[in-house]
């Protein structure tokens, strides 16, 4: 009578091969998705650059002082802002109105821009709650990015 199933030398080589395997394609895999993270924190510095020359377009169709914004100015907020009253500092409306164009801000830990002397966004920098930074207009690639960078450092890599 012949037994069924597999001997033990057998697994041992099937299992040498998965291991192979296994040591090949996860160093690789790793790389999509450090990849993947950067990507996705560069496209969340672009929607915010984009929300922030919408939101000082508006601004200056109102006649407000967008100029006066020139400078760095952290727009990341934790938690839904409330409408700023017409009085209220040309700094504080513009956060109001780049969330409102880029309500997902809640799932970043920091978000910068910079504004030159003619009311015009130049630049925007992320970091997300993993760690990861984006920039735009110049963006971050794999090659380029530094793992532990702040907000500021990243934002000026965006400007450069």
């Amino acid at each position: 009578m012949k037994k069924k199933g597999f001997t033990l030398i057998e697994l041992i080589v099937v299992i040498a091969i998965i291991g192979v395997l296994a040591a090949i394609l996860v160093p690789a895999m790793m790389g999509y998705v450090k990849k993947s993270k950067i990507t996705s924190a560069n496209g969340a510095a672009k929607q915010i650059y984009t929300g922030a020359q919408a939101a000082l377009t508006d601004m200056n169709a109102e006649d407000r002082e967008v100029a006066s914004l020139a400078g760095d100015i952290d727009v990341y907020t934790s938690t839904a802002l409330a409408a700023p009253a017409a009085t209220a500092a040309d700094a504080d409306v513009l956060k109001y109105r780049v969330y409102n164009y880029f309500t997902d801000i809640t799932k970043l830990s920091a978000a910068m821009i910079t504004v030159n002397g003619n009311g015009v966004c130049t630049a925007a920098a992320v970091v997300d709650k993993s760690g990861y930074s984006g920039s735009h207009p110049k963006q971050m690639t794999v090659d380029t990015y530094e793992s532990n960078k702040t907000i500021t450092q990243a934002l000026s890599y965006a400007a450069g």
